[in-house]
């Protein structure tokens, strides 16, 4: 349990405030400042809540980590909120964080309209895989109230980086393994993904944990704008351009483009919307399948791979052999149909599909990752006597636009099994 003390204020930017505590454990609030790394500007504060000074728990992303293991990381975003609440900063932008479980409770709790607050809502690999479903839709319930949208542990967790596409943040949080480490093949990957997103939605990209002039330095390269963390909580320790240092930047709005929401709950209707539709027997459409499960295989750990397979028993052993091969190279492996089960099978998150859901009558092979994306999509003609003759109509596009709308269309289905709540 998260306990604040009624009478704490965070009024202070360089000031800590005693007397929080979590679970008997000292926590205290602070105001860090988020500053441009190429000049030293304050962008924003941020209101953080960190460990014991010189104990494990000193950093704010340290502390993230062991509330999100512990499962009592909306005890601490609760009280961050509360926190917030107390801040004043003329003309400086307020950030307050909290992760997209932590909603619950909040939703219709918005910041004073004079207030120049930013309220993000942080979105990890694990509450995604936890309820696909609900999370996208509470992401654009968020949306819908003017939240901003982060993704965090980019550079960490190859299904962060698989996020950035389907999820479309507003703000990239680099982890802080990003620039503590020199780099390599796994963070050039990242570096380049996040360039992808950022220049297709001008997204921006903040490094947490800048402790040093080597890190920031590090950050830049990788092509964050922003940082936050000990080295440039001083303006003493911000960068070289001491004029700019000392002067207010104000943390951008949201950016100006994401893909539109998807207007259908058919991924063939949205993917066939404007092209022509082939028509196809049953066998030309498996070696398809698997041409694209071969590609997705290939694209890379930060790639999210989906498909609907009607009924069960279309997803015979052959193919759940495949799926297994490519789930343990990738991010993210989910397949749907009537019958299947709430289960993760060697990686391959299966879900079912009601027998009157009219993704029955499709046939979907969706693959989103950085660089490459596709989908293949089939709709039953009911024709043909035997199964390898049977026949569809079929489209392929290789538009991100389309692919992240069927992807969202498909995961609309995939919800969390009822029988674990609890």
């Amino acid at each position: 349990m998260f306990v604040l003390a009624p009478d704490q204020s965070v009024d202070n930017p360089d000031r800590s405030v005693d007397n929080a505590e979590v679970g008997g454990l000292a926590v205290s609030p602070y105001t860090a400042a988020v500053r441009r790394l190429d000049n030293g500007a304050l962008a924003a504060l941020e209101v953080q809540l960190r460990g014991p000074v010189e104990g494990p728990l000193a950093t704010p992303e340290a502390l993230r980590t062991v509330a999100r293991a512990m499962n009592e990381k909306r005890e601490l975003d609760h009280l961050t909120w509360d926190v917030a609440g107390t801040v004043t900063a003329d003309g400086v932008p307020v950030l307050v964080s909290i992760d997209l479980d932590s909603l619950p409770g909040l939703e219709n709790r918005a910041a004073d309209a004079g207030c120049l607050r930013r309220e993000i809502v942080v979105v990890t690999a694990a509450i995604f895989s936890a309820d696909p479903s609900r999370a996208l839709r509470a992401v654009a319930d968020a949306r819908g109230r003017g939240r901003l949208i982060a993704v965090d542990e980019v550079g960490t967790h190859p299904a962060a980086i698989a996020l950035l596409s389907l999820i479309e943040p507003d703000i990239i949080l680099l982890a802080p393994a990003m620039i503590t480490r020199r780099p390599d093949s796994d963070i050039a990957r990242t570096a380049h993904a996040v360039a992808a997103r950022v220049e297709s939605s001008g997204a921006v990209v903040v490094a947490t944990g800048v402790g040093t002039e080597v890190q920031r330095r590090r950050a830049l390269s990788l092509g964050a704008t922003y940082g936050v963390g000990e080295h440039l909580e001083d303006i003493e320790s911000a960068p070289a351009s001491r004029p700019d240092s000392a002067t207010v930047e104000p943390f951008p709005p949201a950016p100006t483009w994401n893909t539109p929401d998807h207007d259908s709950r058919s991924p063939h209707a949205i993917a066939s919307s404007g092209r022509t539709a082939v028509q196809s027997l049953k066998r030309l459409l498996v070696t398809m399948s698997t041409t694209l499960e071969t590609h997705a295989a290939a694209a890379g750990p930060e790639t999210l791979v989906l498909a609907t397979f009607q009924r069960a028993e279309h997803f015979t052993d052959r193919t759940r052999t495949r799926w297994q091969n490519m789930a343990s190279r990738i991010a993210y492996a989910g397949v749907y149909g009537v019958g299947m089960g709430h289960t993760v099978d060697e990686g391959i998150h299966q879900a079912p599909l009601a027998a009157d859901d009219e993704l029955v009558e499709e046939w979907n092979v969706v693959v989103l990752g950085p660089h490459f994306c596709c989908v293949l999509s089939a709709v039953d003609l009911h024709r043909g006597e035997a199964d390898s003759e049977r026949e569809f109509d079929y489209v392929v596009s290789y538009d991100r636009s389309t692919v992240v709308r069927c992807a969202r269309a498909v995961l609309d289905r995939f919800t969390a099994d009822p029988s674990s709540a609890g």
